[in-house]
């Protein structure tokens, strides 16, 4: 099920067991992911350029929504365009279910892109019903895994014309749920 672009949504959901991943279109570099109703972990997107961090709050994100997935886009410009892609899913098919975010960012100039989520654990009280129904082991950030597939910009040292070179990210970025 799509839901239309040119809609804007308050915020889009996914839901696995009784995780739910939220992504909110008036805090479209954010998301947050909850258990059983509760806030655990809040996520902001990290885009930095040679280096250097990137401003997004000026791009203009669109969205689509289906029943497992959320995909997020932007054209954004700096010094060229850049085009930028997450997808965030749960993925299930192992005994550690995982919540997934892929990155794909292409620009048309030589650029060292990287593309992450910073993820901090949301410090709130939890209500005695949710402490007493559940028992979650204490956040640990080592069980946040990401790889990146590749420097595509690698091959500008070998090459001898780069004229018609696009540089194209690509990285994923997941976290295990059954440790959080």
């Amino acid at each position: 099920m799509s839901v239309d672009e040119s809609c804007r949504e308050p915020s889009f959901d996914i839901h696995h067991q009784l995780w739910t991943l939220r992504v909110s279109t008036a805090r479209p570099t954010e998301f947050q992911l909850y258990h059983a109703g509760q806030m655990l972990y809040q996520g902001r997107l990290e885009l930095t350029n040679n280096g250097e961090q990137l401003d997004l709050s000026a791009a203009e994100w669109k969205f689509r929504h289906r029943a497992e997935r959320i995909e997020q886009w932007c054209q954004w410009h700096h010094s060229d365009r850049l085009s930028l892609n997450m997808n965030y899913f749960f993925h299930q098919q192992s005994e550690q279910p995982a919540v997934v975010i892929e990155y794909l960012a292409r620009n048309s100039i030589p650029t060292r892109l990287d593309i992450r989520h910073v993820i901090q654990p949301v410090t709130a009280q939890p209500s005695p019903i949710a402490a007493a129904s559940r028992e979650l082991p204490a956040p640990s950030s080592q069980h946040w895994q990401r790889a990146r597939h590749g420097l595509p910009s690698d091959f500008i040292r070998q090459a001898a014309k780069t004229d018609l070179f696009r540089e194209a990210f690509s990285a994923t970025q997941w976290i295990v749920l059954e440790k959080v």
